[in-house]
């Protein structure tokens, strides 16, 4: 499995997933493969139902069965951003109305949300950590029935907690509202199942877990009431011409300013032709990732977390992390930067992080990682203290 990902020879251990994932070789063959196709100027090529057939809906069916959803929810994102921005413009609140997120979100949601809110004239509520987690009660005592969206990680990038994604829909859906999750630190990584979460929006980028790194990739859950409910801008392919494509352009008769039927599945929010290239380089990923099988990824992935949390806990550091991605606490904040350094030279990759007085060294494994790889950490960090 590890010959897979030539990055791994250039370290001695990688443990940054959740800031990068490694690119799998074969993503390579498959864009080889499409741009082949396209320097050979393929039959079809042209024509946006076969490009469809031969190269995105594999791709959204690939991520269907890791979601244990049908393929007809999803439908792909340019990395996280693109899609959360693209299903909130595609809602409507009401002025007055609220939208909850929390504190330590990366900035990418806060970005979003607060930008939304003086686009639409809604107020913001923002749920503070207690020592970098969070409490259900704190959900409780934040949503309201003026509440529009709960907007959150599934996975918190700082800390690694994984959030009570399932408890936290329970509670924003008795209100009416609407739940929007980032699963860019999850999805690839742990189960994540979004209709039995009861999640309406899930989107995740494809550059850290799926191992999509720098491809621009990504893919986007909803759910049927979003899809029934949602009023997007509309472009063309959201819509359903009454003959294909090909047929349509040469239609004598057709009236342009006519509106044609939007599409009744995720893809009413595309905004355009779909990114090919990056469908293509997002299906070899998943297609790895559910041969290896989820449930096996997150037995291991948590199973590493547990070794480093170990190791932590006996020297007398202080953790956190629910998740595959543990924040190990206790080092003053100028130490921690240098230790990280000096791993990066020993060729040992993990990440300093922090935010609101929170901060320690993140460490990140996934599938390709193994417990050589936690023990070259560990000796590593034993040699700086």
């Amino acid at each position: 499995m590890r010959d897979l990902f030539p990055a791994l020879k250039k370290f001695n251990a990688y443990l940054n997933t959740a800031g990068l994932g490694l690119l799998p070789l074969n993503v390579l063959e498959d864009i080889a493969e499409f741009f082949l196709s396209m320097l050979a100027y393929k039959d079809g090529i042209n024509a946006v139902e076969v490009m469809d057939t031969i190269y995105l809906e594999p791709t959204l069916k690939e991520a269907a069965k890791l979601m244990k959803t049908s393929h007809r929810n999803i439908t792909l994102s340019l990395q996280t951003t693109d899609g959360l921005k693209r299903a909130l413009l595609a809602l409507k609140p009401k002025r007055g109305m609220n939208i909850v997120s929390f504190d330590l979100e990366f900035p990418t949601i806060s970005a979003i949300v607060n930008s939304y809110s003086k686009l639409t004239g809604i107020k913001v509520k923002v749920i503070k950590n207690n020592g970098g987690i969070y409490d259900l009660s704190d959900v409780e005592k934040a949503v309201d029935d003026n509440t529009f969206a709960v907007v959150f990680s599934d996975v918190q990038w700082i800390t690694g907690q994984r959030m009570p994604t399932k408890e936290i829909a329970e509670i924003a859906h008795e209100h009416g509202a609407w739940v929007i999750v980032d699963a860019v630190q999850s999805l690839g990584a742990l189960e994540v199942y979004p209709e039995k979460m009861g999640v309406d929006i899930l989107v995740a980028g494809g550059e850290k877990w799926l191992l999509n790194p720098n491809m621009g990739s990504g893919v986007m859950f909803l759910s049927n009431r979003f899809i029934e409910e949602s009023k997007p801008v509309l472009g063309l392919l959201n819509t359903e011409p009454p003959v294909p494509w090909s047929e349509w352009w040469g239609d004598k008769d057709k009236d342009l300013w006519e509106m044609l039927p939007v599409r009744k599945d995720a893809r009413k929010l595309d905004p355009g032709t779909p990114p090919y290239l990056a469908a293509v380089a997002l299906k070899a990923s998943l297609e790895l990732i559910n041969d290896v099988g989820i449930k096996k990824i997150e037995r291991n992935n948590l199973r590493l977390a547990e070794r480093v949390k170990e190791w932590a806990n006996e020297k007398g550091f202080k953790t956190l992390g629910s998740s595959q991605i543990v924040l190990i606490m206790g080092l003053d904040f100028e130490e921690e930067k240098k230790i990280v350094n000096k791993l990066k030279e020993d060729k040992i990759i993990v990440s300093q992080r922090g935010a609101k007085g929170i901060h320690g060294i993140r460490v990140s494994p996934h599938f390709y990682n193994n417990k050589d790889d936690i023990e070259k950490f560990a000796e590593g960090m034993e040699s700086l203290l």
